[in-house]
């Protein structure tokens, strides 16, 4: 399914086994996030990336929302790095919005084509539901592709880890992309947190 001129994938998958020009990696706005999606580039070689973003951000911490795409450490794949992942709850769906409005319009200018993504702001201490998190996104390429209309980006990936496609897929098959700002409807979880830092049960 398209929206614009750029094709739309949604999958469940590993976003760092994904064949794409840039993969796109949840961080804090003041250093690099080594665990999830960046656990994963590591495994895959591409730490390098992780750590151009956090020398940079920690001499000038970035704003919420705000992109900076660098070199990955392997060929041909660039890693753009969205301050997402500290956003308050009242906050985080407007700057997921602005970091993937940011991102397809730096993308735009280096030329880049495929773009794979997760879900942003779905995680440990993300506020966005899944839903929530794709309206975000199909919103922010929408918006794109309506002053970009014949932009060369022509696939944006949406690689979900785990989960079900199913409520991206929603979002997608009802095509309202018009942004309405929401407030984080997910509820924090005990568990999911202690799991994802380590303390199996």
């Amino acid at each position: 399914m398209n929206i614009g001129n750029i094709e739309i994938t949604i999958k469940r998958g590993n976003i760092a086994v994904e064949k794409a020009d840039c993969i796109v990696v949840p961080e804090f706005n003041d250093c690099a996030s080594y665990g999830g999606v960046g656990a994963s580039l590591t495994d895959c070689g591409m730490r390098k990336g992780l750590d151009i973003y956090n020398e940079a951000v920690e001499k000038k911490p970035l704003e919420s929302g705000q992109v900076m795409i660098t070199e990955s450490g392997l060929k041909n794949i660039k890693l753009a790095h969205v301050a997402t992942v500290n956003a308050e709850k009242d906050e985080q769906f407007r700057v997921v919005f602005e970091a993937v409005l940011r991102l397809l319009a730096e993308a735009e200018k280096q030329g880049i084509t495929t773009i794979a993504i997760p879900e942003l702001g779905t995680g440990i201490i993300g506020s966005l539901t899944q839903e929530q998190s794709a309206r975000a996104i199909f919103a922010a390429v929408n918006q794109f592709s309506l002053h970009y209309p014949n932009t060369a980006i022509n696939t944006v990936k949406l690689v979900i880890f785990r989960s079900s496609t199913a409520p991206a897929e929603k979002v997608l098959s009802s095509r309202s992309f018009d942004f309405k700002d929401e407030i984080g409807a997910k509820e924090f979880n005990i568990v999911e947190w202690l799991e994802g830092m380590g303390y199996g049960w």
